[in-house]
């Protein structure tokens, strides 16, 4: 038992680091920031932050995932908490190398609930729960990630039709004259008293004298690194509550937390580094195009929606969101969408849930059939 669970977790959290380290590096690489080499290391190493962190700062999905599935009164068995997990490590581990963005959260509700309706009966899942904390969130979230980055990049368009302001600096002008400056902007400035310097908005040329400066490029970094985190701090405890569970149901096995995130952090770092690529490929290139000032608003919404659900024990799918955001980048108008890869990733989120459920199910099949209970 203690074997078969430890692979089953570095199984499945290989698969989620390999499908979902894109979501927050997909923009770096896309709009041509950073190669996919650097995007990935910086993907994996802030994702492996937010595991850690999670640890500590949302409990509340552990609560989600690991109870309330199942309807009251159901006794759950290890085989049937063991195929759950199967299915969705099987299902996203297929994707990968599909090259196909598809949601690990997503993977795990098609499995418990086909895992579930077969070996404790329909009336074993609790239906209501799983809609209203799990699946409303999953389906609405795309759906205002997309809203809100066309909102954030129309508002943005209006403040600089050209987008061509892309970085604030400050100066200190002799004699000590505090100027502040941001790239492409018209000079403005009024002297509010004689005591007081006076305040300038110019451009920041290229021959400008070395100051402190900060670009959209650094920004987008930190919105890479802050969807990454999120990410991590979002997936983590979903699957360590149901390992823990399929554990705590195997009396050999001892089980505590700290063990658990451990693990589970490990396999997403591994999956992260050896097999990101592919994935991050797609979103990074076959959606739409974007510049950096677009990624790093996709990626704005993205980490804000997240880490946001992470924290309130709303589980929702970063791949979603993530797609849905860059979606909305060519929602704008100003950037053109490759609409059959869009149709691609369409289908692979309309085949996870029932696809992740005919994984679990086999699975379980299996496990009854060597005699594990």
């Amino acid at each position: 038992m203690i074997v078969l669970i430890f692979l089953l977790s570095f199984a499945v959290a290989y698969a989620n680091g390999s499908n979902d380290v894109s979501k927050g590096i997909a923009t770096l690489a896309g709009s041509g920031v950073t190669n996919y080499r650097r995007a990935i290391r910086w993907g994996t190493l802030w994702t492996a932050t937010g595991g850690i962190a999670a640890a500590f700062l949302a409990r509340a999905m552990i609560q989600t995932f690991g109870k309330g599935l199942l309807a009251p009164g159901t006794r759950a068995d290890f085989a049937a908490a063991f195929a759950t997990v199967a299915g969705a490590a099987l299902f996203v581990g297929f994707s990968t190398i599909r090259r196909l963005p598809v949601s690990t959260t997503h993977a795990i509700v098609g499995s418990v609930a086909g895992v579930g309706a077969v070996a404790y009966g329909v009336s074993g899942i609790n239906w209501p729960g799983l809609w209203d904390k799990i699946a409303l969130p999953l389906l609405l979230s795309p759906f205002v990630a997309l809203a809100l980055t066309a909102i954030l990049l129309q508002i943005w368009g209006m403040i600089d039709p050209a987008m061509e302001k892309d970085c604030l600096c400050a100066e200190v002008m002799p004699p000590m004259v505090h100027t502040a400056c941001y790239d492409g902007a018209v000079a403005l400035a009024s002297a509010v008293t004689d005591a007081l310097p006076e305040i300038h908005i110019t451009a920041c040329k290229a021959d400008t004298q070395p100051s402190p400066r900060i670009t959209v490029a650094h920004l987008h970094w930190l919105s890479s690194g802050a969807t990454s985190f999120a990410r991590g701090m979002n997936d983590t405890p979903k699957m360590v509550a149901i390992l823990m569970s399929a554990a705590l149901l195997s009396k050999d096995v001892p089980v505590t937390s700290p063990v658990w995130f451990g693990a589970i952090v490990f396999g997403i770092v591994l999956g992260s580094w050896v097999a990101g690529r592919p994935v991050t490929e797609t979103l990074a290139a076959d959606v739409t195009r974007m510049n950096h000032r677009e990624g790093f608003a996709a990626n704005l919404v993205t980490a804000v929606l997240v880490a946001s659900g992470a924290a309130l024990g709303w589980p929702m799918s970063t791949t979603q969101v993530a797609s849905g955001a860059i979606i909305g980048i060519a929602s704008t108008g100003k950037q053109t969408i490759n609409w059959r890869s869009v149709r691609a990733i369409l289908i692979a989120w309309a085949v996870t849930l029932p696809g992740a459920a005919i994984l679990g199910i086999a699975s379980y099949g299996l496990l009854r059939t060597a005699g594990i209970q």
